[in-house]
């Protein structure tokens, strides 16, 4: 739906930046025929066209959406799971405690059960620790989330001429949220490209581990180093229970007690378990040509996940530019007297072309950003229709 929104918001503020339909569709720009709908206070706000109107509903639904998703990040996502992590982890500590003390009155555990024992240990924590560096990367994105979304109400405002008439801090106020903004975009642009060579990364990584332990069996894979066994997070999920989402990956949101949430835990742990002990005592092969066939898709969608966060950052890159051009403009109003710097960040044009274009640039990328994303989502449901 947000995907949506920006869409249809961004595409207006095209054809506004563009004047198009101007002759076809005149009432477009036309403030008098919105007067029929709704009279707006004179002198500024009545200067507010249906194109506007239009625009403005869209930017109010931006500021609502973006700053309701920057605070579930914070909360839901970040501090709140961290809690529910933080259970987890003592939780496991205190089962692992618990078998320790077992062990000693049983003489028959065998060197095997203890390596099963540390695999299944080691896939938690590593997995528990991944959650809690999500966690806390959630937070850090939904306090850059939340002040872009809450800048928007300024330019909400805008399209509604409310900043001309000198309410709400007037331009100033605007000026000072796009830097918000522009600001709040740095961090995000940085985890673009940070997810763009994981992605690519998790992708050499799949193929190499197909590569590795193809059609061979587990007599074939002796443990070198510091190494239990093939047996890790990455290959477990991978190889012996694809897409595994333990029950602390999920929402942060939990009313269960702690004795219930221990109860989810053991059967976690038990499953996890089973399957370790079945793929390591079995004779077949680690990975067959079937899940060779699986594996290969997989690493195909992280390579397509890779490539398609670097169409993101160029997208916003070019949208970060384009809009700082405004802000800079601003500040250094007077062409014949401008530092080198910012000209040359101006490309050599005048104040008002470089406004013009930065502002155009911003609204065309952040146009073909949400086409990019709903085909991709359109693309998506239908491989997961063949595979149903």
């Amino acid at each position: 739906m947000d995907a949506i929104v920006q869409l249809i918001r961004n595409a207006m503020c095209c054809v506004k930046d563009l004047n198009l339909f101007a002759e076809s569709l005149p009432n477009l720009y036309d403030p008098e025929y919105t007067s029929k709908f709704y009279t707006f206070p004179t002198p500024f706000m009545s200067k507010t066209t249906p194109l506007e109107f239009l625009i403005c509903i869209s930017q109010l639904y931006a500021c609502i959406s973006c700053t309701i998703s920057g605070y579930n990040l914070i909360f839901g996502g970040g501090i709140l799971k961290l809690k529910r992590l933080t259970r987890v982890s003592d939780l496991v500590h205190k089962k692992r405690l618990d078998k320790a003390g077992s062990k000693k009155k049983d003489d028959d555990k065998d060197d095997k059960a203890d390596k099963d024992d540390a695999i299944v240990n080691q896939a938690v924590a590593t997995s528990v620790m991944k959650e809690a560096n999500g966690a806390l990367r959630n937070v850090f994105v939904g306090i850059c989330v939340l002040p872009i979304g809450m800048s928007f109400f300024w330019l909400f405002c805008n399209s509604l001429h409310i900043t001309e008439a000198g309410w709400v801090g007037g331009l100033p106020a605007l000026i000072h949220a796009l830097t918000v903004m522009e600001i709040a975009l740095v961090p995000l642009l940085y985890f673009m490209l940070k997810d763009a060579s994981s992605a690519l990364r998790k992708a050499v990584d799949i193929r190499a581990m197909v590569e590795k332990f193809s059609e061979k069996k587990n007599k074939d894979v002796a443990p070198s180093g510091g190494e239990l066994s093939w047996i890790n997070l990455d290959s477990y999920s991978l190889i012996v229970d694809s897409g595994w989402s333990p029950y602390w990956t999920t929402s942060a949101i939990s009313n269960v007690d702690q004795d219930a949430e221990g109860k989810m835990l053991t059967k976690e742990i038990e499953a996890l378990e089973r399957n370790v002990k079945s793929s390591l005592s079995g004779d077949a092969a680690i990975v067959n040509a079937s899940k060779a066939a699986e594996m290969e898709e997989a690493a195909q969608v992280s390579y397509l996940e890779g490539y398609r966060e670097y169409a993101y950052f160029v997208f916003n890159f070019i949208a970060f530019y384009g809009y700082l051009l405004g802000v800079v403009v601003y500040y250094f109003d007077a062409d014949e007297n401008q530092p080198a710097a910012v000209r040359q960040l101006k490309l050599g044009y005048s104040n008002d072309d470089a406004d013009w274009g930065g502002n155009f640039a911003g609204d065309f990328m952040w146009t073909v950003e949400p086409i990019f994303i709903t085909s991709r989502l359109t693309k998506s449901k239908g491989v997961q229709a063949k595979k149903d």
